[in-house]
């Protein structure tokens, strides 16, 4: 019996898919750091927000933010978590508790002035092109005709193959430390703890930064980063977890923002 045990193990090996018996999850963050680190990006953005809690007179003003997001395109179209520069996505339209009573939030945002930053630390003015609430997204690309574009190299992810992510799958996420520590490139190698079935599926992670692409075992894109707020209708406030969108959908998000018209050139 011993002298059958290691035939039945190389022909068992020889019917496993490629690589699944020994590649590493570290191997494949090392090669995706390697050739796609620049895909993730900074976006600096100035917002206009202005909020109505219930009877109370409306207050507004600028808010300035700075948020990760990632590239998708080679003409620089970023995607990022639309709550990140749309402060109504999460706000607007929710009940929320003020002196012991619950209050309805109206909130309006607007994106007056946005940025990309790019791993070599050029700036290109961009305009938000897309917006998806109900996934989360939103999408910019660099204005039309900026000067700072003409020169500029854009890193995108591969989104062209997909691979679909169960729990206890590994991932390797791509990501970028914050200005006080450079913006310097990052990789995180984890596993899916959770899959979420309704009110849509989403996929749990341990990262719980926003805007950072997903990646399977293999290297195919698996995902991206972004928050899920409860309903709107809920008492309970404005409730946010952290979830990795699978690729099918946000293959579709990039679609229906590259099917937009290109915004006219500002002025």
């Amino acid at each position: 019996m011993k002298t059958l045990i290691a035939p039945l193990l190389v022909l068992l090996a020889g019917h496993l898919p490629v690589g699944a018996a020994d590649q590493k999850i570290e191997e494949t963050a090392r090669r995706l750091f390697k050739s796609h680190a620049d895909a993730v990006i900074t976006v600096r953005a100035t917002v206009a927000l202005t909020m109505t809690a219930g009877d109370a007179p409306s207050q507004s003003r600028d808010q300035s933010v700075e948020e990760l997001g990632t590239v998708v395109t080679a003409q620089g179209l970023v995607v990022i978590s639309a709550s990140s520069i749309d402060p109504a996505t999460a706000m607007d339209g929710r009940t929320v508790n003020m002196r012991g009573a619950p209050v309805k939030l109206a909130v309006t945002s607007e994106v007056k002035e946005a940025r990309i930053i790019l791993a070599d630390g050029t700036e290109i003015p961009a305009t938000v092109v897309y917006k998806d609430r109900d996934l989360n997204l939103a999408f910019l690309a660099p204005e039309v005709g900026a000067e700072e574009a003409k020169d500029a190299h854009f890193t995108p992810i591969d989104t062209a193959e997909e691979q679909a992510l169960g729990v206890l799958d590994e991932v390797v996420v791509l990501s970028r430390l914050d200005k006080s520590m450079g913006r310097a490139s990052a990789v995180e190698c984890d596993f899916v703890r959770a899959v979420i079935a309704k009110p849509r599926r989403f996929l749990s992670i341990h990262l719980a930064q926003a805007g950072l692409p997903v990646f399977a075992l293999g290297g195919k894109f698996a995902g991206f980063t972004t928050v899920r707020f409860s309903s709107s209708g809920d008492a309970e406030g404005i409730a946010a977890s952290p979830v990795v969108l699978p690729a099918s959908d946000v293959r579709k998000a990039i679609a229906a923002a590259l099917a937009r018209p290109a915004p006219a050139p500002k002025k």
